[in-house]
């Protein structure tokens, strides 16, 4: 197993997260909201994907290795995408949100699973960049975690299709154009167009 590279995809991935966490942060100052909880998030999500990232590995990349980063990107997307909540629920405990990190964790997943579940129960009470953040999770996980990852990251042909086979349910993979990663930009720029 190709612990390095894995570690190394999903250091990418990461910062890919902490990207992602600079939209609802913009909508936070937008709106005058804290910006804290959005920004501590996105810089400590960005420090530990950056020295992931920083890894240096043997490009050897197999099923196995697809498997292991595809469990281990939906463990670590989960964690850190949670911090946003947690930091919220820990600077305004007068609002009851997300008292623990459980909370938070579980309103994450169920944002990227787009289980439709939540915790949260006055949603009026969150700042709109922390309801901004719980909505794109929804909008992320729409596609599938994964499906975005390979949108987004540049990875060379065998290694996106191990984790788009761990992804996809079904014996083979289906594509619209040859390259896993064109498939993926093709599917999104249609969810864009489709939420726009």
């Amino acid at each position: 197993m190709n612990f390095k590279l894995v570690f190394r995809v999903s250091g990418k991935v990461l910062l890919v997260e902490a990207a992602c966490m600079l939209l609802p942060l913009a909508v936070a100052l937008l709106y005058g909201d804290d910006p804290r909880p959005l920004l501590l998030s996105a810089v400590v999500t960005a420090a530990v994907g950056g020295l992931l990232s920083l890894l240096r590995a043997k490009t050897d990349f197999f099923a196995r290795e697809g498997f292991f980063t595809a469990g281990l990107i939906w463990v670590l997307i989960g964690v850190f995408g949670a911090l946003p909540f947690r930091i919220f629920g820990l600077l305004y405990p007068e609002t009851g949100a997300f008292p623990t990190y459980i909370d938070a964790l579980f309103e994450t997943i169920s944002g990227l699973t787009t289980t439709g579940a939540s915790v949260v129960t006055a949603p009026e009470e969150m700042t709109r960049g922390g309801m901004f953040w719980r909505l794109f999770t929804h909008w992320i996980g729409g596609m599938g975690i994964l499906v975005f990852v390979l949108a987004v990251l540049p990875m060379s042909g065998n290694r996106s299709m191990h984790i788009m086979r761990a992804e996809v349910p079904g014996p083979t993979v289906g594509k619209l154009v040859p390259r896993i990663r064109k498939t993926a930009s093709i599917l999104y720029l249609l969810y864009i167009a489709l939420t726009l």
